[in-house]
């Protein structure tokens, strides 16, 4: 018969915190805002080291005495061995000096007790009667996550390591990017000097009415980024999955859609398949998930994002669309859309990616004379407004005027973002024919002169006397 297990646990290393706290009292200040209570392993040690913490805070001097006769005035001096055990740790700890060391130590063991409660947890849940495997998948993923984001320390720091940090990472990027950019590039070229990169961390809003090129420019986003190596995760809530790499394959294929969609002898068939099989191969080896469940919650996506993110690092997350997520249509639908976009805020922070999250406007855009979008357009833009890091939109004119002097192009709208330079319009050109957007590099569109109307000369005062 096997021996039971027993749980992770550094004794000594519990021991020699103690110790290290009773001798100096002061070194509490280098483990305090991380080392906690429940981290000890033994009882006992989590008494003690909860009395070190009142006493300091209480400004109370701090030893193997006082700290004794404390245990005594509160009543649970047996619940610690008595002063003789926590005399015992004050004489045994040669030195204060590893004191983080060896909280580290113990810090670590705690963790991997808590790994095997969150395994022990997803177990009992799984066996229960009428578990469902998703809800049961989305408890496990975040409770993962809670573990893994309490392992960061962060607090009150000097400048320098910051600033050491901020230098070694912009040398990093300029080396990886050739320069100029502080964030993930995109496909276009005016973007990418509009807004230096798409940061980590934030969550862009792209919005516009349908058929504007909403869901184009989010694939586009999504297939560069892969094919560039960087995993890239699309929740395509609104279309299919095959739909979707239809698009993509017409998209960075150069492709007509119209072929892919049908594809017929004739013409340009056969450079159109060589196209075809050639950008096959990249995506299927790119690192590109597509996640086509209708209706998804933000609950169920965040779980989702985390699980793959542990498995391996995400570098982009696209969303198609905000509108048609899954939510509480009871409730008040603009808290409930102000939750998606925190939870997208949340884990871009989490997972340290920018979300590009797709959205409609309302109808009042096209009741207007002048039909380019603003803030509040934006489908029950208030909290979405305030949430969001970045918000653009899409626009064409030669949807509603076909006769334009802007055909063929698409404006890229700044609405809302920090370091970005709004009232600053970035042209991208429409090759909705192949799925896809491109850098406008002609010269920017100028309407015709308006037509001068012939009118009859003035008469003058006296010419008119004179009749």
């Amino acid at each position: 018969m096997s021996a039971p297990l027993v749980p992770p646990h550094d004794v000594p290393a519990e021991q020699a915190v103690l110790g290290a706290l009773m001798i100096a009292p002061d070194r509490l200040a280098l483990i305090a805002d991380w080392l906690r209570e429940d981290d000890f392993y033994r009882k006992d040690h989590r008494v003690i080291y909860r009395g070190i913490c009142e006493q300091s805070q209480r400004g109370d001097e701090v030893d193997a005495v006082t700290l004794g006769e404390w245990f005594d005035a509160q009543g649970i001096a047996d619940l610690v061995g008595g002063v003789k055990y926590i005399l015992e740790l004050a004489n045994t700890t040669p030195s204060a000096a590893n004191i983080v060391a060896y909280a580290e130590i113990v810090r670590e063991k705690a963790q991997l007790r808590r790994a095997i409660d969150v395994g022990t947890s997803l177990a009992t849940a799984a066996f229960a009667r009428g578990a469902g495997s998703e809800a049961v998948m989305a408890v496990a993923s975040q409770e993962l996550s809670l573990l893994q984001s309490s392992n960061a320390r962060t607090g009150l720091q000097p400048t320098k390591p910051l600033i050491k940090r901020l230098v070694a990472e912009m040398t990093r990027r300029y080396a990886e990017q050739g320069g100029g950019l502080v964030g993930l590039p995109t496909p276009w070229r005016a973007l990418n000097e509009h807004t230096k990169g798409l940061r980590d961390g934030c969550v862009y809003v792209v919005a516009a009415r349908p058929s504007m090129g909403k869901t184009a420019f989010g694939l586009q986003l999504a297939g560069f980024t892969a094919l560039r190596g960087a995993r890239a995760a699309v929740f395509e809530v609104e279309m299919t999955g095959d739909e979707c790499m239809a698009r993509m394959l017409a998209c960075h294929g150069e492709i007509p859609f119209s072929w892919v969609d049908f594809p017929v002898d004739g013409g340009d068939s056969e450079l159109h398949w060589s196209r075809l099989y050639a950008m096959t191969g990249q995506l299927t080896n790119a690192p590109l998930l597509i996640d086509e469940t209708p209706a998804l919650k933000i609950e169920q996506l965040m779980a989702r994002a985390r699980r793959e993110h542990l498995r391996e690092p995400i570098r982009l997350i696209v969303i198609d669309h905000l509108h048609d997520m899954g939510v509480d249509r009871t409730k008040e639908l603009r808290h409930e859309l102000g939750n998606v976009v925190q939870g997208c805020k949340t884990l871009a922070k989490e997972l340290r990616c920018p979300v590009v999250l797709l959205g409609q406007l309302n109808r009042n855009v096209a009741g207007r004379q002048d039909k380019r979008p603003t803030l509040t357009d934006l489908r029950e833009s208030g909290e979405i407004e305030q949430k969001a890091d970045a918000i653009y939109f899409l626009h064409r004119e030669d949807y509603y005027d076909r006769d334009s002097h802007m055909a063929g192009t698409v404006e890229l709208i700044p609405a809302k973002g920090r370091n970005l330079r709004l009232g600053e319009t970035i042209l991208l050109r429409n090759r909705f024919d192949q799925m896809r957007l491109e850098d406008w590099d002609d010269a920017y569109p100028q309407p015709p002169p308006a037509e001068s109307k012939q009118r009859a000369p003035r008469r003058s005062r006296q010419a008119f006397l004179d009749n």
